[in-house]
């Protein structure tokens, strides 16, 4: 079957040509059919024509998006003049029986001197192609940016929510021993010696010990407790001699903090005594010590819940004055579990850094990508740099990594659109094209210096927006 004249005149982009310039398509063109479920194009393969779809429908299948493309009869298609695509960049399948005419990419600039008309229509087509393919990529970025907030803050909230759960699941019983134990405590030794007693507690203090230095602490803990309290630690058998040493290792308490017991009073000193002396003081240290977990684990939430909603600029006009450093940090914060796993964060901020006019949420997604993109450079080890100093009337910004660094020749490269050095799947190359329309739209500029092991991003900013 040929191809007819009112069939190209069905596509509204050739609809008003003259019969000799159609003719001149259907004798230049190769006339196709595709029944439903065949494959148009697959991904991958070589972007070598224009396809004109004269009857049915086809839809292009993206491997990093769930969204079809679907183009229909009077649509073109495939590969267009003046593009730069090399490859197809999803597989496109028949969804009704279609007839098309297909235009080598040979044949594109004999095509646009015989028609000339042609040319502006397939610029303008070609634009509105890579405007919609961008809206979709970009809008699909935002959600991959939404996608590891979430993970990062689920890593973040369920250590500190799991430790205060488990403090405050025991506080109850922790309670309920210690004031069996202070009855029977201030019944032996009245109220004066609760008094000496509280007040020699209070004079604990925690400091940080090398781990090898706190181990041998438990060990002389442990030793003397055992020596001074026989019977098992708390009674019940729950608790071993090496939970009473850690507990006492948080608090700051020594050996001779113990010994320090018998200048108090004689009557804490007694073989009687003691055992009850040392169980009601270790019990009022765990009680602490679970309240300070809950206090330490609810802040840490409350933390992040502010670092969040800075982030996001929440109840906040679209553009105000902006502390980076903030901005900065309240972005780390979000990567917490992904800079424990082995990478070293080391930040440099200039303590006069001046706030700047800017977009606070497009910002923190600028910081955003840089780090994501320097994290992912460096794996599970390296060390990230985070720099912001004022420069002149401005401020830079400067991302770093110890990755294995890019290549120079792809250096020119790296802002264009949809271009990516991760393999398929993973990157859109829209990260970076999104970073660099950030800083044009804050009147800025950023440039990549890189070579193995050093990597850096700066970004220049003006101070007034």
């Amino acid at each position: 079957m040929n191809v007819t004249l009112d069939q190209l005149r069905r596509v509204p982009l050739l609809a008003d040509l003259g019969d000799e310039e159609l003719s001149w398509l259907i004798e230049h063109g190769e006339y196709r059919e595709f029944a439903v479920g065949e494959t148009v194009a697959e991904q991958g393969a070589p972007a070598d024509r224009m396809v004109i779809v004269l009857e049915g429908a086809l839809e292009f299948r993206f491997e990093h998006n769930a969204e079809p493309l679907r183009i229909e009869a009077g649509d073109i298609t495939g590969m267009l003049p003046f593009s730069r695509m090399t490859h197809f960049g999803g597989t496109a399948v028949a969804r009704a029986p279609i007839r098309a005419l297909f235009i080598y990419k040979t044949e594109f600039m004999p095509m646009l001197s015989a028609i000339p008309a042609l040319a502006p229509r397939l610029v303008g087509l070609l634009t509105d192609r890579v405007r919609s393919f961008s809206e979709q990529e970009l809008r699909r970025e935002k959600l991959a940016s939404l996608g590891k907030l979430a993970a990062g803050l689920a890593h973040e909230l369920g250590n500190p929510a799991s430790a205060a759960k488990r403090a405050a699941a025991t506080l109850a019983e922790s309670l309920a021993q210690l004031e069996t134990l202070s009855a029977r405590i201030g019944a032996r030794i009245g109220a004066d010696g609760m008094e000496q007693l509280l007040a020699y507690l209070s004079r604990l203090e925690p400091r940080p010990l090398a781990a090898m230095e706190r181990a041998d602490l438990e060990d002389e803990l442990g030793r003397w407790l055992a020596a001074h309290h026989p019977a098992n630690a708390d009674e019940g058998g729950e608790r071993s001699w090496a939970d009473w040493a850690a507990t006492w290792a948080d608090a700051g308490a020594s050996v001779e903090w113990l010994e320090g017991l018998r200048t108090l009073d004689p009557e804490l000193a007694t073989p009687e005594a003691l055992p009850e002396v040392l169980s009601w003081l270790e019990a009022s240290l765990r009680l602490r010590g679970q309240v300070q977990v809950v206090q330490d684990s609810t802040e840490r939430i409350s933390g992040l819940v502010r670092a969040v909603k800075s982030y996001t600029y929440m109840d906040q006009t679209p553009r105000q004055e902006v502390d980076v450093r903030e901005g900065l940090d309240n972005t780390l914060a979000i990567f917490g579990h992904r800079l424990r796993k082995g990478v070293r964060l080391e930040r440099d901020y200039d303590p006069a850094l001046p706030k700047i006019s800017a977009y606070g949420s497009e910002l923190n997604q600028l910081w955003t990508n840089l780090i994501d993109n320097a994290l992912d450079a460096m794996g599970s080890s390296g060390t990230l740099r985070v720099r912001a100093m004022r420069e002149g009337e401005g401020v830079l910004v400067e991302i770093g990594d110890s990755g294995p660094g890019i290549p120079p020749e792809l250096q020119a490269r790296i802002f264009d659109p949809f271009f990516t050095t991760k393999e398929v799947g993973r990157g859109t190359g829209l990260g970076l094209e999104t970073v660099r329309r950030i800083v044009e739209h804050h009147k800025g500029s950023i440039r990549v210096e890189s070579q193995p092991g050093d990597t850096r991003f700066q970004v220049r900013l003006p101070v007034g927006g």
